[in-house]
């Protein structure tokens, strides 16, 4: 058996928070509604949560058979640091929605450096989707942070 190390334990980590997540999401709102025949908030992070547990697993298994040391990138970090900001401003401060239009906004312009135009024209159309599909269709409540909280109050 080869070193246990970060190759395994990132991983589990994940393929644990996942794990409770679904737990907890079946466990509050269930997986499907027998009653309204449709389903329920839980549905599509169950789904989601069972995927990335299968993969963490097939990820830790194929680990044991690779030899070497984990190597780590700078561009590696930047997704981890960008995805803490996206949570803390998602809760705390602006909510949901809002920090991943600046998020997107941010991205397309600073990493990719797309241009204003075709940056508009992909926030407006994920805006419209995200509104549409989730908001208005499926009624998922996202989270509003404190900025959010206190313009719409």
């Amino acid at each position: 058996m080869r070193k246990f190390g970060t190759k395994q334990i990132v991983p589990l980590c994940v393929a644990a928070v996942c794990a409770i997540f679904l737990v907890t999401g079946l466990q509050k709102f269930g997986f499907w509604n027998d009653v309204q025949k449709s389903p329920t908030p839980a549905f599509v992070p169950s789904i989601i949560c069972v995927v990335m547990i299968l993969i963490c697993l097939g990820l830790v298994l194929s680990s044991l058979k690779q030899d070497g040391k984990a190597a780590y990138h700078r561009d590696e970090f930047l997704v981890i640091l960008t995805a803490i900001a996206i949570i803390l401003a998602s809760n705390f401060l602006l909510g949901m929605l809002p920090s991943l239009a600046v998020f997107a906004i941010l991205w397309l312009r600073l990493v990719e450096k797309t241009p204003w135009k075709t940056v508009c024209i992909i926030v407006v159309f994920l805006a419209a989707l995200v509104i549409g599909v989730f908001v208005l269709w499926l009624g998922v409540r996202f989270p509003n942070g404190m900025i959010l909280d206190a313009i719409l109050n």
